[in-house]
C-alpha cells in the first residue's frame, strides 16, 4: 500500500498543531461568553442601579415629609405651650 502526502504525518508536531487550533477555538468561544456574560451582567447592574435611584427618591421623598410633620408639631407645640402659658398667668 502505498501512503500519498495526506497520509504521513509529523507525529508530535501535527498533534500540537491540532490542540493549538482546539485551544483557539475554545478561546474564541470563552470570549463570545465572555461577551455575552458580561452584556447580561451589564444589563443586570443598570437594573440595580435604577431601582436604587427609585430608593432613593422614596427615601428623599419621606425625609421630606417628616421634616414637614416635625415643623407642624413643633409650631403646634410651642402654640400650646403659649396657651398654657397664657392661661396660667390669667388665673
Amino acid at each position: 500500500m502505498k501512503m500519498g502526502p495526506s497520509d504521513l504525518s509529523n507525529g508530535p508536531i501535527e498533534k500540537e498543531e491540532e490542540e493549538m487550533e482546539a485551544n483557539e477555538d475554545n478561546v474564541e468561544e470563552e470570549e463570545e461568553y465572555d461577551e455575552e456574560e458580561f452584556l447580561r451582567l451589564n444589563a443586570e447592574l443598570d437594573a440595580l442601579s435604577s431601582a436604587l435611584d427609585n430608593i432613593e427618591k422614596r427615601n428623599d421623598s419621606i425625609s421630606d415629609r417628616l421634616r414637614k410633620i416635625l415643623e407642624e408639631n413643633r409650631s403646634i407645640r410651642e402654640e400650646a405651650e403659649k396657651d398654657t402659658a397664657e392661661n396660667s398667668g390669667a388665673s
